[in-house]
């Protein structure tokens, strides 16, 4: 019987992902630990994941490629745990969405750090993040249209209102989730939903 084997394309990408996660989980708990990002050296950095400074640099250009495929990482969770109220605009699943938001933000703290304050000074990061929010941003809109065309959204402007809602949840979750203690996690989950919601599904005359 031929054996069967996992195709070396495969076997690479999977060893590279298992660096990025590495590297990832290292990098965030540095910062969770107080150390700034900006002052962390490549060697530092590859030390703490377990492999070598060239190693490093065959996955990734610099510090600012590693912040970048962060980003994506971080803000993909964003948008996968968005997905089913983005998919069907139900008031209902409305919490649930919220709740697992600002669970994201708790749990990926340093990662939302090390982001926000990379892209202050480095524009490829920034506009890296710009791009990314704005494909949450845009599924924000199409949900808002999803649900218009349903009956069960208010007539509100779906781009502007998508880009304030997105935007207002990301500043929450940074200045309300990210440096504060846990326990006000649920509040902070009650207001947004209050607010989205009258924002949203709050009929009007």
């Amino acid at each position: 019987m031929p054996s069967v084997t996992r195709p070396a394309g495969s076997r690479r990408q999977n060893r590279r992902e298992e660096l990025e996660r590495r590297l990832f989980a290292a990098t965030e708990e540095l910062v969770a630990e107080g150390d700034g990002f900006t002052e962390l050296s490549v060697e530092r950095l590859a030390a703490a994941a377990g492999i070598s400074r060239s190693t490093f640099y065959v996955h990734f250009e610099d510090k600012g490629d590693l912040v970048r495929r962060l980003a994506t990482t971080v803000l993909a969770e964003l948008r996968e745990v968005s997905a089913t109220w983005w998919a069907t605009a139900d008031p209902a699943g409305l919490t649930a969405a919220i709740t697992a938001i600002v669970e994201v933000y708790r749990r990926r703290a340093a990662a939302f750090t090390i982001i926000t304050e990379t892209a202050a000074y480095d524009p490829t990061v920034a506009a890296e993040v710009r791009t990314l929010m704005q494909s949450i941003i845009n599924a924000t809109r199409e949900a808002i249209e999803r649900g218009q065309a349903a009956g069960v959204m208010r007539r509100v402007r779906p781009a502007e209102t998508a880009a304030l809602l997105t935007w207002m949840v990301e500043r929450a979750g940074y200045q309300l989730v990210r440096t504060t203690d846990p326990a006000q996690d649920e509040n902070v989950v009650e207001a947004l939903t209050d607010i989205i919601r009258a924002t949203l599904y709050t009929a009007t005359p």
